[in-house]
C-alpha cells in the first residue's frame, strides 16, 4: 500500500490509529486487526450488518445488506455495457455531469461504491488521487486490476462505518448508491465527515423513480427491482441535505425521458447543445431520469 493512502486510514468507528503489520492493518490501541488482500484493505469480514427497512418490516424479514452486495458483485458484472444503447448513453452522461463538477484544485477523491471502476480509469491518469471503495471485493479487486498505479488505492468498507479520518478528502462522488441504502440522511452525515472544509459531495441517484416489486422465486416475498430502497425527488433530496449541509448545495434533474425515448440523445449526447435542451425538456415535462446534488462542507 501506498503511504498517502496508509496515512488517511483509520478504525471505524473508533478513528484510532493503524498499523501495518505482516498482511493486516492493526488498531493500535484495541489490536483489533483488519485483513489486507490483493494489497486492499478489508474492513467488513465478519460483519453480520443486518437491519430492518420499511420493507422488510412489511414482510417481516431482514436485510444482511453486506452480504447481499458481495453476492451481487460476483453475479452481476459491473464492468460489462447495458443491453439497451439508451442505458449505455445515458450512463456517459452521468458520467460526463459527474466529472464537470470536479476541479483542478480537487486532488484526494474517494468513489463510493466503485462498481465497475470508471471513476478511477477516468481521473488517476488525470493526476489525480483516487481511493476506490466498494462493499464488494469483487469490484474495487477489478478497479485495482484495471487501474494499477501510485495514485490509486482501494478499500473494502462499510458507508456507515467509513476507515477514514474526518475531514480528509477534496471531493466524495456516490453515484447511483443512495437508493440502495437503508438509512440515506446517515449515509450523507457520513460521507460529509469525511470530507475536508471547503470539499464537496457529489450524489447521483434516479429521479423520481417508480419503485416495482416482484415476487423472489426463492422466498416468496416482494423483491424491489434493482434492490432500489428509495425514491428521491427535490423535496425529499432537501429535506435530507438541509439539515447536515452548513454551506451551499445544489440540486440539478436531467436526462429528460421524452428525449431519450425519441433517441435525441444519440445525436446530441456529447454537445452543449443537448445539455441546453435537456435543461429545457426538463423544466417544461418535468420527466428527468436522474438527480444529482452537490454539497459543500
Amino acid at each position: 500500500m501506498e503511504n498517502w493512502f496508509k496515512e488517511i486510514l483509520k478504525a471505524p468507528i473508533s478513528q484510532d490509529s493503524l498499523g501495518y503489520d505482516n498482511n493486516l492493518l492493526v488498531n493500535i490501541v484495541t489490536k483489533k486487526s483488519y485483513p489486507v488482500r490483493q494489497q486492499i484493505p478489508i474492513f467488513t469480514e465478519g460483519k453480520a450488518a443486518t437491519v430492518s427497512t420499511h420493507l422488510h418490516d412489511q414482510v417481516n424479514t431482514q436485510f444482511n445488506y453486506i452480504d447481499h452486495y458481495e453476492q451481487d458483485a460476483i453475479v452481476f458484472d459491473y464492468c460489462a455495457p447495458h443491453s439497451s444503447s439508451s442505458s449505455n448513453v445515458e450512463e456517459v452522461i452521468l458520467r460526463k455531469m459527474i466529472a464537470q463538477n470536479i476541479s483542478k484544485e480537487d486532488i484526494l477523491l474517494l468513489d463510493v461504491g466503485c462498481g465497475s471502476g470508471w471513476f478511477a480509469k477516468y481521473f488517476v491518469p488525470r493526476g489525480k488521487k483516487v481511493v476506490s471503495m466498494d462493499i464488494s471485493f469483487a469490484n474495487v479487486s477489478k478497479a485495482m486490476t484495471s487501474v494499477s498505479s501510485p495514485n490509486h488505492a482501494a478499500v473494502v468498507a462499510d458507508v456507515y462505518q467509513l476507515p477514514f479520518a474526518e475531514n480528509t478528502f477534496d471531493c466524495i462522488v456516490a453515484s447511483e448508491i443512495m437508493e440502495h441504502l437503508y438509512e440515506p440522511k446517515l449515509f450523507v452525515k457520513k460521507l460529509i465527515y469525511a470530507l475536508k472544509p471547503g470539499g464537496k459531495l457529489i450524489i447521483t441517484t434516479p429521479y423520481n423513480e417508480k419503485l416495482e416489486y416482484y415476487l423472489c422465486v426463492h422466498c416468496n416475498k416482494p423483491t424491489p427491482k434493482n434492490a432500489h430502497l428509495h425514491s428521491f425527488n427535490k423535496e425529499k433530496i432537501e429535506k435530507i441535505v438541509e439539515p447536515i449541509s452548513k454551506k451551499e448545495f445544489k440540486i440539478k434533474v436531467f436526462n429528460n425521458a421524452l428525449l431519450m425515448k425519441l433517441r435525441i440523445h444519440l445525436l446530441l449526447k456529447n454537445t452543449f447543445l443537448w445539455r441546453v435542451l435537456d435543461s429545457v425538456a426538463n423544466k417544461i415535462f418535468n420527466r428527468a431520469l436522474r438527480l444529482m446534488v452537490i454539497l459543500k462542507k
